[in-house]
């Protein structure tokens, strides 16, 4: 078990993490600042005392993982922030709700779905029906001046859900809530590719994986997702388990064992851990390449992806090695996080939505064909940022660039 009062003590002050950090460099607040927030942990754990305003302070953190690339002495500053959420005493109101009676449930995700295609179709009337989007509106914990997708008349989960894997290998596919849920063209997607490869992949009843709960700081709530996703995804019963979205890949592989340690299933998820495994990553080692000539692509890359995921991305080498023109962003661009960070998006939108700025910009002065991402959190941001940039360049998925 990890001390985390004695990895707090590795901090030294010296600030490397204020030139990188998304929010200082918007709000250029020292509180706001990785060093800042375990300046405030520190305090917390001297006064033997945690408030509210403390959970709401660490979470205006993204968790993106930029301090600890500039770090010396290579604090997990995201470990430190979830740690000082659950000692807060984790989510609370709608938040403990959703991670504790709706994410761990795969028929409750779906039931809290399909009332959500009614109810937004009544209110989703704020914006055209062609726009994809609707006005976030007049609903408690969501903010009025944001937008969310809109929610398909049938889910990709509904269309396959229990379909068994054929093929060479035994393949399974984890689609996670955005591609399962909101953006079926992403799971089609996927089927046209391994079709190309003579596979299709069992889509198995699942529920979240659980990083919502880990990221609100609700440690129960999101080990019960795990066993559930454990219960849906059995220990040996696949070769591979191909995650759709890095997100959810990244939080599977890396804090799927850690969640369970010292449970009756610590050796399931270790060995389950080992065997999901990012699509992208996954296709790039099968050695297929479509031909892409001609298209010219932008690529944000996730930061659970860059920082999380075995393999890295593999997005830009595939579509470039598939003839894509792939556009050399600046560095500072090419590194910048979107600004969505999960709930941070809901809580923070304002704060989120200008550091998201800075990079749609980058990525829309090119003018690419299209702009892709491997994150439906990420999907769900940029789409927004370039609607309201007046923007029509198309952001998919990379499975759906590559299906053509």
């Amino acid at each position: 078990m990890t001390d985390w009062p004695t990895e707090l003590e590795r901090c030294v002050r010296c600030g490397s993490c204020r030139a990188v950090c998304p929010v200082f460099n918007i709000s250029l607040q020292e509180n706001e600042t990785a060093r800042g927030r375990l300046a405030r942990l520190e305090r917390s754990l001297q006064s033997g005392r945690f408030s509210r305003s403390d959970w709401e302070a660490f979470s205006r953190c993204l968790q993106c993982g930029r301090c600890v690339d500039v770090c010396k002495s290579a604090v997990p500053v995201p470990d430190l922030i979830r740690w000082a959420k659950r000692q807060c005493g984790g989510s609370s109101g709608i938040s403990a709700m959703i991670a504790e009676e709706i994410l761990p449930h795969p028929a409750r995700l779906r039931k809290v779905a399909q009332n959500a295609r009614r109810l937004l179709g009544w209110l989703g009337q704020a914006t055209p029906r062609t726009s994809g989007l609707r006005l976030r509106f007049a609903l408690p914990y969501l903010n009025r001046r944001r937008y969310i997708p809109c929610i398909p008349e049938k889910s990709f989960l509904e269309q396959v859900r229990d379909r068994p894997a054929q093929g060479t290998q035994r393949l399974a596919l984890f689609t996670g809530c955005g591609p399962g849920l909101l953006f079926p063209e992403i799971g089609s997607a996927v089927d046209t590719v391994l079709a190309k490869l003579n596979l299709v992949a069992a889509v198995p009843n699942q529920p979240c994986c659980g990083l919502p709960a880990w990221g609100w700081g609700a440690e129960s709530a999101a080990r019960e997702s795990v066993q559930s996703w454990l219960r849906a995804f059995p220990e040996k019963a696949y070769d591979t388990v191909l995650g759709v979205c890095a997100s959810c890949t990244a939080h599977l592989q890396n804090d799927l064992s850690p969640l369970l340690a010292g449970t009756p299933q610590a050796a399931a998820a270790q060995s389950a851990a080992g065997q999901i495994e990012d699509f992208v990553v996954w296709l790039y080692r099968q050695e297929w390449r479509p031909d892409l000539k001609g298209i010219k692509v932008a690529v944000h890359v996730p930061c659970h992806l860059r920082r999380g995921v075995r393999g890295g991305d593999k997005i830009t080498p595939l579509l470039i090695e598939s003839r894509a023109d792939v556009i050399d962003l600046p560095p500072d661009a090419a590194s910048a996080c979107c600004g969505l960070g999960g709930s941070f998006g809901v809580t923070n939108a304002q704060l989120s939505l200008a550091i998201g700025e800075k990079k749609i910009k980058a990525m829309l002065a090119p003018r690419p064909d299209v702009i892709v991402t491997s994150c439906t959190g990420c999907l769900i941001q940029l789409r927004e940022l370039a609607e309201r940039a007046n923007a029509s360049i198309p952001i998919q998925h990379p499975a759906v660039l590559l299906a053509g």
